[in-house]
């Protein structure tokens, strides 16, 4: 869980960095995936065993694919080059709240009032993130890609809950890499032709070095680990991982803000402090309800 935390708040900072340079999430997500892909494709029959799904887990699979490259990572990208590293990580920071309701629901089991309680808390610390009574440009830039990183953190409860039941019948190894694998698949038509007309050479060095971060650690290791504890823990119990990250996330965001690797302002003021506190109270609140 640990490597998971330090992961995160890296790949915050790094894909920042790269969809910068990029300048364009679809390419950028792509080429991740293509990344991933080659990665998991190396170690298939090897370290990673052979797929041996049915029908209807292939489909899931690729439902899962869907989920999780165009709609999660392209969402995930296009909101992170409108807003900072520190919203991104607090807003994926709700995930256990997105699981816990997600997962009530299928159950048809109610929360406590204590959850609720917290859900309310947690949500009120997105809003004064979010700012909605703020006018401006830039505010407005920051809650529009907020937007979209919402939208990435719905696809990931949804990926992380169907998801789990695979993840605990075959080799974990084995649905990463399919299920990331079928989501680039399909993408690829989408993108062939902006991938074909992009000029690569204004990439940075930093672009570069943020593609390597997400292919290598956030797509191929982070959902290697993140599905490995599918195995063992319960749905919530695993998206409780994302807890720490928006302290770790600030702590580093601030640091290559001041070393110039990050350009701009940060939104690091009082109210995101304040926001982020009533979000991870909240959080804590819900886990220690046992009903």
């Amino acid at each position: 869980m640990i490597f998971h935390v330090v992961g995160a708040a890296g790949t915050f900072i790094f894909s920042k960095a790269a969809v910068l340079s990029f300048a364009n999430p679809l390419v950028l997500t792509v080429i991740r995936g293509l990344g991933s892909s080659i990665v998991f494709l190396t170690f298939t029959g090897w370290k990673i065993p052979k797929p041996d799904f049915i029908f209807k887990e292939w489909l899931l699979l690729l439902g899962l694919g869907i989920l999780l490259v165009p709609m999660n990572q392209f969402c995930f990208l296009k909101g992170l080059e409108l807003s900072v590293p520190g919203h991104s990580a607090l807003i994926y920071a709700m995930t256990p709240i997105g699981v816990l309701m997600l997962t009530s629901t299928i159950t048809k089991k109610t929360p406590s009032f204590q959850k609720f309680l917290g859900v309310f808390i947690a949500f009120s610390g997105v809003i004064i993130v979010l700012r909605p009574w703020a006018s401006g440009d830039q505010i407005s830039e920051l809650r529009l890609g907020d937007l979209w990183l919402i939208g990435a953190v719905c696809c990931w409860v949804l990926y992380t809950v169907l998801a789990t039941d695979i993840c605990r019948k075959k080799n974990a190894l084995a649905v990463t890499a399919w299920s990331l694998i079928l989501g680039v698949i399909v993408m690829l038509p989408f993108a062939a032709e902006t991938l074909k007309n992009f000029d690569f050479s204004i990439v940075s060095n930093a672009g570069w070095f943020g593609l390597g971060y997400m292919i290598l650690i956030t797509s191929t290791a982070m959902m290697i680990v993140w599905n490995i504890l599918l195995q063992h823990l319960t749905p919530v119990q695993v998206a409780i991982t994302t807890n720490a990250q928006p302290l770790a996330t600030t702590i580093l965001a601030s640091a290559t803000a001041a070393m110039g690797f990050l350009p701009g302002d940060q939104d690091l003021g009082f109210l995101f402090f304040l926001g982020m506190v009533l979000s991870l109270s909240g959080i804590i609140i819900i886990q220690k309800t046992n009903d």
